[in-house]
């Protein structure tokens, strides 16, 4: 059972992860104010994954009267926790459905009340006089919960209650599933206006001139904004002003545009694979036959001479300047990709205009990056 449910609480947290906490636009869709700004949210979707195994997996127990009750109280307290969750993410999505939905529906409605009379209110009053008591049952058969009430509408006659253990869980896996697919729709439609907004912008980026480009991805799509260390709209701005007096900028803003458009691809290709993921069936990877390993071995003499002619890479050490931000690390870094690149002109200038300008961003980065270009080590 839980699998299905741990299938779409994956599926509204990638959402959550990857859409509505990067971009704005999705945000405004919901209730995204100061608590949700938190990590509010996540508290809660790892306290419900916390919750799942208490609710759904079944468990032998012993005839300890003492084990059966705590089982109980921990099983129906984790069912109203849950609920609680959902009331709230229901909140959270704006999909108009509040607490008085909620116990108009019988799926929420009897775990509710079963856990507020046996667990939250065992003796229950109204204005100082006995409305009902409740006594938990040592008769209790395998798979069953059962306790004896006592409530003014009988006269205090005893009254045993017994519920299916089996019956619980499966009304709350398809109270959970009802909502949670509520949910998924809400936010399906924000994605799906999210990603006309960004075929929108697919095109602007064709036709608009630079400036108009960064208040449209201002907009929609500022999350590009993080990628990289110059990827800010006034530095932006600015390179894009002097993007003909030197290659070092020029190339930073073709690097932005193929950033920006490869990313706007991802996402929306990542929208796709949300919606057409497939649930995985746990209980059959141990059944997968795994493939045959056939060990080769080979004379180490060719070890080495393979080892010899593999190309040389400059990730070491252009990772090192792109952190390293004095001038002591700097000289010892750059000096081991000079002496690489001893025959190329146009990385020694930029290390150069580098040293010179270690501590403007603009300048030191743009030299970086069209090193990294000139290196193929974007």
């Amino acid at each position: 059972m839980k699998d299905d449910i741990r299938f779409k609480l994956d599926k509204i947290a990638d959402i959550w992860n990857y859409f509505i906490w990067d971009y704005c636009f999705c945000s405004s869709k919901i209730k995204f104010n100061d608590d949700v700004k938190t990590n509010y949210f996540g508290d809660i979707l790892g306290y419900f994954q916390d919750t799942l195994d208490i609710v759904f997996e079944t468990k032998r127990l012993s005839n300890e009267y003492s084990e059966k009750f705590s089982h109980t109280i921990s099983f129906l307290q984790a069912i109203y926790i849950q609920q609680d969750f959902v009331e709230e993410l229901l909140g959270i999505f704006r999909t108009s459905i509040d607490k008085g939905h909620l116990k108009n529906d019988h799926l929420y409605s009897i775990n509710r009340d079963l856990r507020n009379e046996l667990i939250g209110h065992p003796i229950r009053k109204f204005e100082g006089k006995l409305i009902s008591s409740t006594l938990f049952s040592y008769q209790a058969n395998e798979g069953e919960i059962q306790y004896l009430r006592y409530h003014t509408d009988n006269k205090f006659q005893s009254e045993k209650k017994t519920y299916s253990i089996e019956d619980i869980q499966q009304r709350h896996k398809e109270f959970l599933e009802k909502y949670f697919e509520i949910i998924l729709q809400k936010l399906r439609t924000i994605l799906d206006e999210f990603v006309s907004e960004l075929e929108k912008l697919e095109k602007v980026i064709i036709n608009r001139d630079f400036s108009t480009v960064l208040k449209l991805v201002e907009l929609y799509f500022e999350a590009i904004f993080e990628n990289d260390y110059l990827y800010d709209k006034e530095s932006l701005l600015k390179i894009y002003a002097r993007k003909d007096e030197h290659q070092r900028y020029h190339n930073l803003i073709d690097r932005f545009y193929k950033d920006l458009k490869s990313a706007i691809a991802d996402k929306k290709k990542f929208v796709t694979e949300i919606y057409e993921r497939e649930k995985i069936d746990y209980s059959q990877i141990s059944n997968v036959e795994l493939p045959q390993i056939d060990f080769l071995f080979t004379d180490s003499t060719i070890t080495k001479t393979s080892k010899e002619e593999q190309k040389t890479t400059y990730h070491y050490e252009i990772g090192k300047i792109a952190t390293k931000r004095n001038a002591m690390d700097f000289d010892f870094f750059a000096g081991l990709l000079r002496s690489k690149c001893e025959n190329n002109e146009l990385v020694l200038n930029e290390l150069n205009h580098m040293e010179n300008n270690i501590y403007n961003e603009i300048e030191y980065y743009t030299s970086l990056r069209l090193i990294c270009a000139e290196l193929s080590e974007e």
